[in-house]
């Protein structure tokens, strides 16, 4: 799978510049290197793989320092502003489904809601189609 070129900047950066102490202090601890690509350094617990509850607070922080007012921006929320993303676009929900590797459009249902703009639009661009309306 290819990285876009910020994402691939960003993960470099903190393979070289940000993981390298946090092995460091687990050395120190005497603590082996354990291969965990996201590494927490937490005193009272060593190194430990970055958890999930880390990332989301991590997230959190980001999306408030953006301006953000929901009360907690996790991943999960950006798994359901994606599938909205992709679906108000035009990508089929079977597709969508499978490539939030989703075992039923049911559950992508769910996640994905259709905008009233992207729903008018569609609409719009389907009554053209069929020569019932000019869309411009």
């Amino acid at each position: 799978m290819a990285l876009q070129p910020e994402t691939r900047a960003a993960l470099l950066a903190y393979l070289e510049l940000g993981r390298p102490p946090l092995v460091e202090q687990a050395r120190a601890d005497g603590e082996a290197d354990l291969g965990w690509l996201f590494v927490s350094a937490c005193q009272s617990d060593g190194v430990q793989p970055l958890s999930m509850n880390a990332v989301s607070l991590m997230l959190t922080r980001r999306y408030h320092a953006g301006g953000g007012s929901l009360r907690t921006f996790g991943s999960h929320r950006i798994r359901h502003a994606t599938a909205t993303l992709l679906v108000n676009n035009g990508m089929p929900l079977e597709e969508v489904s499978r490539y939030l590797g989703h075992s039923s459009t049911d559950v992508t249902r769910r996640y994905a809601r259709q905008t009233p703009d992207a729903l008018g639009r569609r609409a719009a661009e389907a009554l053209e189609r069929a020569g019932l309306v000019a869309i411009g």
